[in-house]
């Protein structure tokens, strides 16, 4: 309910500090993603944001800090930290995990709406001086968490070669999601028309040939078989 105050004054209550800094998130998303990091002044996010000129140092400490805070919440969009661990934990076989790791992250990929995924295809073409801490912080722990699976489901290690390998052909095809242009892509690859469904079972098709390979040149080099732990 309105307090005294604003009854008397015909003013809404104040926002409190959660709200304003929600709203310096947002505007600052759609401004580093419009404009990039170098052309995007604290000056303009508290504009849009319609707060105190001085709200960014206030809420964030820095411009710096606060473009941290937007690139976790847009690494996060495309793939969160809570289900993969959640994933990685769940009772269900090795191959399962991978495909519905697949499934979240081509939905996330094939959702034009928002700046998150604007943001960091801009990050990834054009790094800033911040994007090293960035991965450091944000990406890598994921990342392990995903080698730990494809090594789970390949037999192998999970800093093995072969599962390094394993991820960068899991990762590449949302790479290019991810980076081209929407009118592009479509102009020149019918297929990422698809639903994500579709287009995310055909990414699993040769995913798992790949893997399959991975395996098996593994396997070579040690003169032994190898296969899936879930391949019955």
């Amino acid at each position: 309910m309105p307090t005294l105050n604003a009854r008397r004054t015909g003013r809404a209550p104040r926002d409190d500090g959660d709200t304003t800094r929600a709203r310096i998130l947002e505007a600052a998303g759609q401004l580093f993603a419009e404009r990039g990091y170098a052309d995007t002044t604290s000056k303009a996010i508290c504009l849009r944001a319609k707060s105190n000129p001085a709200a960014v140092n206030y809420h964030f400490g820095s411009r710096d800090a606060l473009y941290m805070a937007v690139l976790e919440i847009a690494h996060t969009h495309m793939m969160s930290l809570d289900f993969l661990i959640h994933l990685a934990d769940s009772p269900v076989s090795p191959r399962e995990k991978i495909e519905q790791l697949i499934d979240g992250l081509i939905l996330n990929l094939r959702n034009p709406r928002g700046w998150q995924l604007r943001l960091w295809a801009r990050e990834i073409i054009f790094p800033t001086p911040l994007f090293a801490a960035c991965v450091a912080r944000n990406v890598m722990p994921k990342v392990g968490i995903v080698h730990a699976l494809l090594g789970q489901y390949m037999g192998l290690p999970a800093d093995s070669p072969a599962v390094h390998c394993g991820v960068v052909s899991l990762m590449a095809p949302c790479m290019g999601l991810l980076i081209a242009d929407r009118d592009l892509k479509d102009s020149l690859i019918p297929a990422l028309r698809l639903p994500p469904k579709e287009l995310a079972r055909h990414i699993k098709i040769f995913l798992f040939a790949g893997l399959q390979g991975c395996i098996e040149a593994a396997a070579a080099q040690k003169n032994g078989p190898a296969r899936p732990t879930d391949a019955a």
